[in-house]
């Protein structure tokens, strides 16, 4: 009943989770060309990479008696010992992309190293390999791909058309480039170019030639060193926030991969700056030793765990939160919400400032390029042997953290004492270069919600007794949880106790949250029990000063007296934060005395 199956079956179970679609092909064979040494890297496909991919480096190459070895199944040269899983430092270790790729492709591979006169060819056409011939090329190594998924009909039907699968391509190696700025990328569809991206320029410019002029314009700069720990790149100011998260580009040792935790705190950082269901923009790399991170839990390599997730976390947190903060010096003209392209522009709070990303043009670029390490061993699927994890924080001194940047400034500690309230929404105040116009509902709520963390901040945590306990229902899973948290519950003024094999009681509440419902407030801890400790508690109990303080608020319609006007600016003056509500909607959009004389032609 139990037998041993073809390698030709063995293949194409493997090719069915690693090549997925034409840019599953690219992916692996970029990587396998940057792992080579590569300097410079050009894409050519046909109809969408269906027809034909074929990927040309000036790697190292392939040595001559390694070639019959390109597309076997699990060799390679990345590993050689179990220990290796350790401290993988290259992009593949598996060995089985290539023996994928021609288990379903007709695919063949050419390469010659510099120190021989020849190359030689390899060829695989559906699981039937060839020997090795010799031929003449270049130094590096060229793998053509064709007719993908020849012999398996079924898969084929499922490829998108030739427009969507190019436009994966693209937006593939582009993100792919972003953590390689030293690495000249090409690519070239149906005969035309349709993305350069040269060697030697920094990360902005690069995520420019990639996404476009408008988005790159607003970057702020990351740069910070936890020791043993890095963090560098670049985020998007929060105006330029999408609807998808698919420029939420998260790189570990050069590798473009996700981690749950180190996402979560992405995002929790621009949370006080985002609406509801926008995503921020950003492209990050950490770097830390290479046994601190595992890279074998996903068929894909698409999934990275951390050793210690939570320190991590932690720093991506505080690198990203500190740039936010500091993103007045380096908010750009044009940043914020806009009323008509045509009309003057009005700014969401941020100050014009000179335009150039990261200041002097001798500031060092992010992401910098590291003199590649060599491995002792090969890999056959690679060609030759690749640069190691890039150097580590820890083997160095780690660059001085860059000076302070003062933060954005307040709009509301300058404006006169003269105000009109319109439509019952809107405040119209004057301001020592302008005309203010303030959305008093968003105001009143960033007040509200920063009031509400200051006291919680404070750690002076009072208890709302429950008179009446509210239970419960949980599954086995969220009671374990709720027991190994109980005390960091408490500390965080949400006191619960045990109550029957499958339920628990809510006896007590953060006094600033009296107006939560205690079990919406219970579950919403309950949705991520993955991540513990007190970081999440007391983050998801903040969380509820979003409601709170919506709900808090003046609304719209409401008419202020000159009173409450003037004790709204008074405290809006003192604010941590005052050019966004805890939403990501703007509080106050200001109009320049030169725009408005242009508006009305004073001035053209």
């Amino acid at each position: 009943m139990i037998r041993e199956l073809p390698p030709s079956v063995v293949n194409q179970i493997a090719a069915g989770e690693v090549v997925e679609r034409p840019a599953s092909v690219v992916k692996e064979l970029v990587e396998n060309s940057l792992d080579a040494g590569a300097r410079r890297i050009r894409v050519e496909i046909q109809d969408g990479g269906a027809a034909a991919i074929r990927v040309v480096d000036d790697g190292e190459g392939f040595a001559v008696e390694d070639l019959p070895l390109a597309f076997a199944s699990h060799a390679t040269s990345k590993l050689a010992a179990v220990e290796d899983l350790d401290r993988i430092g290259s992009l593949g270790f598996r060995g089985e992309a290539l023996a994928s790729i021609g288990a379903v492709a007709r695919a063949s591979i050419r390469s010659r190293r510099a120190s021989t006169a020849e190359g030689s060819e390899v060829r695989d056409e559906g699981g039937v390999e060839t020997a090795p011939q010799p031929c003449g090329c270049p130094q590096g190594t060229q793998v053509e791909v064709r007719d993908l998924f020849f012999n398996v009909p079924a898969r084929r039907r499922f490829l998108k058309s030739p427009r969507a699968e190019r436009a994966r391509i693209q937006e593939l190696l582009a993100e792919l480039s972003l953590a390689r700025l030293e690495v000249d990328f090409t690519l070239v569809a149906d005969g035309r170019e349709v993305l350069r991206l040269p060697a030697g320029e920094n990360l902005a410019q690069r995520f420019a030639r990639c996404f476009g002029e408008d988005l790159a314009r607003g970057l702020l700069p990351v740069q910070r060193a936890f020791g043993g720990l890095a963090v560098e790149g670049v985020i998007a100011l929060p105006d330029l926030a999408r609807r998808d998260g698919r420029l939420e580009l998260f790189f570990v040792n050069g590798r473009l991969a996700r981690e749950s935790s180190a996402l979560h705190a992405i995002r929790q950082a621009y949370r006080d700056y985002l609406m509801g269901g926008r995503f921020p923009v950003y492209a990050l790399q950490v770097a830390l030793p290479a046994d601190q991170v595992d890279v074998n839990v996903h068929p894909r390599k698409a999934e990275v765990r951390f050793v210690d997730a939570r320190k991590v976390a932690g720093c991506l947190h505080e690198s990203v939160r500190a740039a936010l903060q500091a993103s007045g010096s380096a908010a750009l003209p044009g940043a914020g919400a806009s009323i008509d392209p045509a009309l003057p522009r009005a700014r969401a709070g941020f100050p014009d400032l000179p335009r150039g990303l990261f200041g002097a043009p001798a500031a060092p670029a992010p992401f910098p390029a590291a003199p590649p390490l060599r491995s002792e061993v090969r890999e056959p699927g690679a060609g030759a042997v690749g640069p190691a994890a890039p150097p580590l924080p820890s083997a160095a001194p780690p660059p001085a953290p860059p000076a302070p940047v003062p933060a954005a400034p307040n709009p509301f500690q300058r404006v006169s004492g003269r105000f009109l309230q319109v439509l019952d929404l809107y405040l119209l105040l004057e301001g020592p270069d302008g005309l203010l116009v303030v959305d008093q509902h968003a105001l009143h709520e960033r007040i509200v919600f920063e009031r509400l963390q200051r006291q919680h901040r404070a750690r002076d945590v009072r208890v709302q007794r429950l008179l009446v306990p509210r239970v419960v229902e949980v599954v086995p899973t969220e009671l374990a949880w709720l027991e190994t948290v109980r005390e960091d519950l408490a500390a965080e003024g949400l006191v619960v106790g045990a109550f029957g094999p499958s339920s628990v009681a809510v006896h007590g509440i953060p006094a600033v949250l009296t107006r939560a419902d205690p079990e919406r407030l219970l579950r919403a801890l309950l949705a991520e029990q993955e991540a513990e400790g007190r970081g999440l508690v007391r983050d998801r109990i903040a969380e509820r000063f979003h409601s709170i303080a919506c709900r808090s608020a003046v609304m719209s319609g409401d008419r202020l007296g000159d009173a409450e006007i003037g004790a709204l600016l008074a405290e809006a003056a003192q604010l941590e934060h005052p050019h966004h509500c805890p939403h990501g909607r703007p509080t106050v959009l200001t109009f320049g005395a030169a725009e408005l004389e242009r508006y009305f032609r004073r001035r053209c």
